[in-house]
């Protein structure tokens, strides 16, 4: 009931049946829940490419960039980039498959956090959507939520570690060409693994891994191609 056909997208919906028509990364929600039918997804998941609405220079903005009230800056809720809304999506694109999509959107997330810590030894409550700065309104020291990227959308979307602890089973999902790892990665309550990829001429490249664990473990690797 709040999905709209001409647009393809989710909106909130009035009490009296109508549709606003603000665009807002609350949307995604649907992803997660799982409640977005198979027909829908191409289209819905295309203004997360869309480089007029939600494809900004740091992904993904809360406000489409499209509405009038967008503001570059962030200020708050009318475009900042957020670290518990991005996990969001990317957690969304995960259960529905979008591996490509997800490890896009994590990277460029990444990297806009890692530069604005560099610029400022912080990090902040959340983001400038058109730069690599914080947002007009943002507490800085932000860790609750922004320990987000540095650390779960590093392994998780960057390195590409899907951990299954109740299964001991972990899903390397290898992107990167340039030679990663983890030392002392926490695998449920005692394990501890120790996890090497090394450098690779190209993403099609079979990858050559390493890993010691202190518990039984099954390790499935996935790569372009293989």
């Amino acid at each position: 009931t709040m999905w709209d056909e001409r647009t393809a997208f989710y909106y909130d919906r009035r009490e009296d049946g109508s549709l606003s028509d603000v665009k807002t990364i609350g949307a995604y929600w649907a992803l997660l829940a799982g409640c977005t039918p198979p027909e829908r997804l191409g289209a819905f998941l295309a203004h997360l490419e869309n480089e007029k609405e939600f494809n900004r220079p740091h992904r993904v903005p809360t406000l489409s960039a499209d509405h009038a009230e967008y503001d570059p800056a962030g200020e708050y809720w009318r475009g900042s980039v957020w670290a518990p809304t991005n996990y969001m999506v990317l957690r969304g694109l995960t259960q529905n498959g979008q591996d490509d999509l997800a490890h896009a959107i994590g990277l460029n997330h990444h990297a806009n956090v890692v530069r604005v810590f560099e610029q400022t030894g912080t990090v902040w409550e959340n983001y400038a959507p058109e730069s690599a700065a914080r947002g007009s309104i943002a507490g800085r020291d932000f860790v609750g939520w922004t320990g987000l990227p540095p650390v779960a959308v590093l392994f998780e979307y960057v390195f590409g570690l899907r951990p299954d602890v109740p299964r001991r089973r972990l899903v390397w999902d290898v992107r990167l060409t340039e030679a990663h790892g983890v030392r002392q990665y926490p695998f449920g309550l005692d394990g501890v693994l120790e996890l090497e990829c090394a450098a690779r001429a190209s993403a099609e490249e079979r990858p050559q891994i390493s890993v010691r664990a202190n518990l039984p473990l099954t390790v499935e690797i996935r790569w372009k191609g293989g």
